[in-house]
């Protein structure tokens, strides 16, 4: 909890303590989703995002199935511009929730929307195609 409350600050001392816990909590579940909610937290942690998909990818959690690692996944893929990817996370976290969580399904479609408007807003906002060396 200590590595927890150390991410979601964000302070760059809770990724030492983060990589302690790791180092003796191996696979154990709990222990993981509580790091992936702290990474989650802490926006702007060091290589934040990169270390929230590094750690989704552990054997216990990477088993591509369960809506709050996918969400949390999907929000890190947004943070990169990775918005196909994220889009993709996203749907297939909603896919998975079971029926009457509205709660839950809350989150994912703004997650979703998210992903969209960032999406969206990288288009808008990139410099145009250039062909033969001058812009078109």
């Amino acid at each position: 909890m200590y590595a927890f409350a150390l991410l979601g600050q964000p302070r760059p001392e809770g990724l030492v303590v983060m990589d302690e816990v790791l180092s003796e909590a191996e696979e154990h579940p709990k222990t993981l989703h509580v790091l992936l909610h702290g990474l989650w937290l802490g926006q702007d942690l060091d290589r934040g995002a990169e270390r929230l998909l590094a750690l989704s990818s552990r054997p216990t959690l990477a088993t591509g199935t369960g809506p709050i690692v996918l969400f949390r996944v999907a929000g890190a893929l947004r943070r990169l511009g990775r918005y196909a990817e994220g889009l993709v996370a996203i749907d297939r976290a909603i896919d998975s929730l079971p029926p009457g969580d509205p709660s839950v399904h809350a989150d994912l479609v703004r997650e979703r929307s998210l992903l969209c408007a960032a999406r969206d807003l990288h288009q808008h906002w990139s410099p145009a195609p250039m062909s033969g060396g001058r812009p078109s």
